[in-house]
């Protein structure tokens, strides 16, 4: 029902109001509005399958009249359930509902909620605010509609951008939002929360829902897969299985399975192929249509999984250590066709070039490399104050100093390379220290580990990071990990490992398309970052380019512009356990 009264219900929230004055509330001259309303809604939707459940209308408190109008509907039209949220935060008159119904709660609270109560159905009828870059943890959500019957799901806020398209200063034309027309006050970007934008086109947490909304789950063994059918009525004869081998992001073999699940079954079936021992492998089961329908084409994929075997190849050197060279200022190291510059007195790694050139060779770095233990705050951080008690880590992440007693870079010689190791304090409150070791190979392969040791009670950084800034030209992106979207430690699930490539430019998502924007915007609302496997690299077209690797999974971003509005590489880092 169309009904929302929200501006009197922060009044009665923040005191101004007293709970008799709220409206609709207990007033009974609001009593024949809301029955004509809700019965003119009724007499237009009864007679749609789609309509399961009358609803009451959305934020406007609680109160008698409300009962009365859920009463009615109950009255008129057994069939169908009532639902209305506001008895959460009025519960005087709790049977106005027949669900329990928040916004926004933690899974793990919907989770206590029903060990207690068990005598109606949970519905978020708003959750995961898919505004800026966020959208994650849902899959706690999905796996506790699986594992208690009573919790029925809840509904994204929201699907689409509500963003107006407009031209710049400049004649470039962007989907803007608050602020962006000049009107004040306003919102910002608080309604760019959808899964698609405004244009319809998707935003990464587009690849999330539908991972998590695919209606057939797998779990993937060494010989054999599992399908288990989410679907309620129909089997899955209009799909057919493509299970494919793929080595370190290239496939290599490719089957097609025939697969036969009744809705709400499950049926194992063995891999096409045998998986190899040696190297990282993975395994891809992906569900796509036979046939072509009013909704999409033959060959739609409506879902998949993958699962990842083995390890990758170890990098292997076999070039003898390189040559250093030590003076006042600086240590340079050196190999046949690289060398790489140190400073003594700047405190930091200053130079690497590749390759024997006219000019000395390609350089590939644009400033000093530097740990970052910040991120751009997303517009969900900055909704629960995440700059205010994270600040100090930004500060850190801009302005260090030599430690005391520390104030040269130690050189050791190792068989194989040379390992330089700075020593840091960072300006937080107590003092933290990050240590900083580059250890050079012959081959011109330099490992970077960084060691934070956070001050006591400090809160969590926000990032643990390596930033790394090279040439503009080094546009082309290729890596080896989890894409093609970018995806969070808490939003993977859509996410495949794989091979992708970019154009960075292309990347400039992390800076504004979460808000509906299409090219650089003032604010910054996400990061761009990739889950990634043991290798990134930045390349110019024909030419040189940079090949960050990492052990094991670490993320990295990409991204054009300012030091503290992107995500940096992130190389190999250690936290000591407290």
């Amino acid at each position: 029902m169309n009904l929302e009264t929200h501006g009197m219900w922060d009044k009665v929230a923040y005191g101004e109001l007293t709970i008799e004055e709220a409206l609709p509330g207990d007033r009974p001259e609001w009593r024949a509005a809301l029955l004509d309303r809700a019965a003119s809604m009724f007499e237009r939707d009864k007679n749609h399958a789609s309509i399961v459940i009358w609803s009451l209308g959305n934020e406007s408190f609680g109160g008698s009249v409300l009962l009365e109008v859920g009463d009615w509907f109950r009255a008129t039209d057994p069939s169908r359930p009532v639902h209305y949220e506001g008895v959460h935060w009025d519960p005087r008159y709790p049977e106005t509902t027949d669900i329990t119904s928040q916004m926004y709660t933690f899974a793990a609270d919907v989770e206590a909620h029903l060990r207690e109560h068990r005598d109606k159905p949970f519905l978020l009828c708003e959750f995961a605010h898919s505004m800026g870059n966020s959208f994650g943890a849902v899959d706690k959500y999905m796996d506790l509609t699986e594992s208690d019957p009573l919790f029925q799901g809840g509904f994204i806020w929201d699907f689409v951008d509500q963003t107006l398209p407009i031209t710049d200063r400049y004649g470039v034309e962007f989907l803007g939002y608050g602020g962006d027309h000049g009107e004040a006050p306003h919102d910002a970007e608080f309604s760019a929360n959808g899964i698609v934008f405004a244009d319809r086109t998707t935003t990464p947490a587009y690849q999330e829902v539908r991972y998590l909304y695919q209606p057939l789950r797998t779990t993937i063994g060494t010989d054999s897969f599992e399908v288990r059918s989410r679907r309620l009525f129909t089997g899955t004869g209009d799909v057919e299985a493509i299970v494919t081998l793929s080595r370190e992001g290239v496939a290599v073999r490719e089957e097609r399975v025939e697969i036969d699940v009744p809705a709400g079954e499950t049926r194992s079936y063995p891999l096409p192929f045998t998986v190899p021992a040696s190297g990282e492998h993975t395994v891809d089961v992906s569900y796509r249509l036979v046939r072509s329908t009013s909704w999409a084409a033959a060959g739609y994929e409506i879902g998949w999984e993958q699962a990842v075997v083995g390890t990758a190849d170890a990098v292997v050197t076999t070039a003898s250590a390189p040559r250093v060279v030590e003076s006042t200022h600086n240590v340079g190291v050196h190999g046949p066709h690289f060398s790489v510059l140190f400073s003594r007195l700047h405190g930091g790694l200053v130079s690497y070039r590749y390759g024997r050139t006219a000019d000395g060779g390609h350089e590939l770095l644009r400033d000093m490399p530097q740990p970052s233990f910040w991120h751009a705050p997303t517009s969900n951080e900055r909704g629960w104050g995440m700059p205010f008690r994270d600040g100090q880590w930004l500060l850190a992440s801009r302005y260090r100093k030599r430690r005391e007693g520390h104030e040269k870079p130690t050189v050791t010689r190792h068989d194989d390379s040379v390992s330089i190791a700075y020593f840091y304090d960072l300006p937080t409150v107590p003092v933290s220290e990050v240590d900083v070791t580059y250890r050079v190979f012959g081959d011109g392969r330099v490992e970077v580990t960084v060691d934070l040791r956070p001050g006591d009670g400090l809160p969590d950084a926000p990032e643990m990071g390596f930033q790394i800034e090279v040439d503009a030209d080094l546009r082309r992106l290729t890596w080896y990990g989890e894409g093609p979207h970018e995806s969070y430690v808490d939003r993977r699930g859509g996410a495949r490992l794989g091979r992708w490539q970019s154009d960075v430019r292309d990347q400039a998502h992390a800076i504004c398309a979460s808000a509906g924007v299409r090219q650089p915007h003032r604010r910054t609302v996400g990061r761009g970052d990739e889950r990634c496997g043991p290798w990134a690299a930045a390349r110019q077209r024909g030419r040189h380019g940079a090949c960050p690797r990492c052990r094991g999974r670490h993320t990295r971003s990409r991204m054009p512009g300012t030091r503290m509005s992107r995500r940096p590489f992130t190389a190999r880092c250690c936290v000591p356990r407290s």
